[in-house]
């Protein structure tokens, strides 16, 4: 059985409100946070976050407070296995361990299931208007993700391929290669032009696996840094226009 706590309050801040939540499924507890806009006007789009390794739920704060305030929507970000309140993937090494046998990926998409199962039965959620948000790790996971949850409707991914330091390290290409031709919804994919942990072409090979008859590429300079505001606000017009 899953069921769903919230903890706090709740905090009021620039016209969206955070709320901390713990998903029980079946035992396996799942930490997140949500983010609604404050002016309760009815149920609204709802963006999963994926965050990325080495990182955790709270990485998406300043991203879900945009959508919320900025968008009107809801947004939700959930610690993956071996992150945050469920490990301590600090470091690379970290993150690597984590993968261990891949069962991560499996994981992962039972606990966005479970997730949205109980967030979709809040009045301020849009069942039927639902996106997924992930770069890098959040990437790796959530292509698993969106191609196996019929629910899911339009997709922001990237910073991720089929080859490099990160897939030799933890074997993700298999994964990738076998979910990314089953992704049919519209999806934006976003990549680094000169990333250390994902090699270019990789990148290149990867979008071109995904089945969506609507995907389009977005590239723009540097490493494996921060995604600018610029980018972001392309990602939430892409969802806008989709939702």
């Amino acid at each position: 059985m899953t069921t769903i706590r919230w903890s706090g309050e709740g905090a009021n801040e620039a016209g969206s409100r955070e709320r901390a939540f713990e998903v029980d499924r079946d035992g396996v507890l799942i930490p997140g946070l949500l983010w609604t806009p404050d002016s309760g006007s009815g149920p609204q789009p709802l963006i999963l976050m994926g965050h990325g390794g080495t990182r955790d739920k709270r990485a998406m704060v300043e991203l879900g407070t945009m959508f919320a305030r900025d968008y009107g929507w809801c947004a939700a970000a959930i610690d993956a296995p071996g992150h945050g309140e469920r490990g301590a993937a600090a470091d690379f090494e970290g993150f690597v361990e984590a993968w261990g046998d891949g069962s991560i990926v499996e994981e992962m998409t039972a606990d966005w299931r479970a997730t949205l199962d109980m967030l979709e039965r809040l009045g301020e959620v849009d069942s039927a208007r639902i996106g997924y948000w992930g770069m890098s790790m959040g990437s790796m996971l959530g292509i698993p993700y969106v191609a196996s949850d019929d629910r899911v409707v339009v997709a922001v991914l990237g910073k991720v391929g089929v080859t490099g330091t990160v897939p030799d390290r933890t074997g993700v290409a298999a994964e990738l290669e076998e979910y990314a031709p089953q992704i049919e919804v519209p999806v934006l994919f976003s990549m680094q032009w000169d990333d250390e942990l994902f090699d270019r072409e990789g990148q290149f090979e990867l979008f071109d696996l995904i089945g969506s008859e609507d995907k389009r590429l977005h590239a723009y300079p540097g490493a494996h840094a921060e995604y600018g505001e610029e980018t972001l606000e392309m990602h939430a017009d892409f969802f806008e226009r989709q939702l």
